[in-house]
């Protein structure tokens, strides 16, 4: 979700909506960030008049929002029930632009245990590469996994001092193809220390991302990018290892 609060709250007050659905709006919103967040209806009023969508009483809210029987409820407050995320994403029309679809990322192309804790652009691109897989953009997951290994190689020469091992002579990283040589140590390159996994990685992405960026007849099916799942996910953690990217 990259959408910010203040900027949803804009549209939920153009929303032909009673105070409930409006707060529960707001429930889905954090639900979005954080699957099955809890809320009281103390803290959906507060956002409610902070952000000037309504000043409903709370007791009064949690009423309403019972009846719509849309959430769960416990002693920590309201949460989505599964069926109801659809139903309310529909209340907006296609108007949210900067709200990504859910994506379990835990079980994702490379699972959130492999990337997270880490910088912040290397956690976005993880997530947009799951996002691909997961909706079948296959070739748009490629290229996200080739940028991914492309990062994660420079952090890796990078934090062993190494950069000029992989400038091109002015200053920027040779191309994706010369990176996987270098890493792999051939042709005289010193290379890192990567597991077998890790080199089979490398070299199938290289060959499969050039295809879905370059090949205009190529389309990329899912069984290319499974049949190398393994692999990536080895040499992944092969790479944030050797950059120590994972904060402690």
């Amino acid at each position: 979700m990259h959408l910010a609060l203040v900027d949803f709250c804009e549209q939920v007050r153009s929303l032909d909506k009673s105070n409930a659905e409006k707060a529960i709006a707001i429930l889905w919103y954090h639900d979005q960030k954080a699957a099955d967040v809890a809320m009281t209806p103390g803290a959906l009023t507060r956002i409610m008049c902070d952000h000037h969508v309504g000043t409903p009483n709370s007791t009064q809210l949690g009423e309403a929002i019972r009846k719509f029987k849309l959430c769960n409820e416990s002693k920590a407050g309201f949460s989505m029930k599964p069926g109801s995320r659809g139903l309310v994403r529909a209340w907006f029309a296609g108007n949210l632009d900067g709200i990504q679809p859910r994506i379990n990322h835990a079980e994702g192309y490379v699972p959130e245990a492999v990337w997270i804790d880490t910088r912040d652009y290397i956690v976005k691109v993880c997530r947009q590469l799951n996002g691909c897989f997961a909706n079948a953009y296959y070739d748009a997951a490629l290229v996200m996994l080739r940028r991914l290994f492309e990062t994660l190689i420079i952090e890796a020469y990078d934090y062993w001092g190494r950069r000029a091992e992989i400038d091109d002579g002015s200053g920027n990283p040779r191309m994706f193809g010369k990176l996987v040589e270098q890493v792999k140590g051939v042709n005289g390159h010193k290379g890192l220390s990567v597991g077998r996994n890790c080199k089979y990685a490398l070299d199938a992405v290289k060959d499969l991302g050039d295809k879905s960026a370059h090949d205009r007849r190529f389309n990329a099916c899912a069984a290319d990018l499974t049949k190398i799942q393994g692999d990536v996910r080895a040499a992944v953690q092969d790479l944030f290892e050797i950059a120590s990217l994972k904060k402690p």
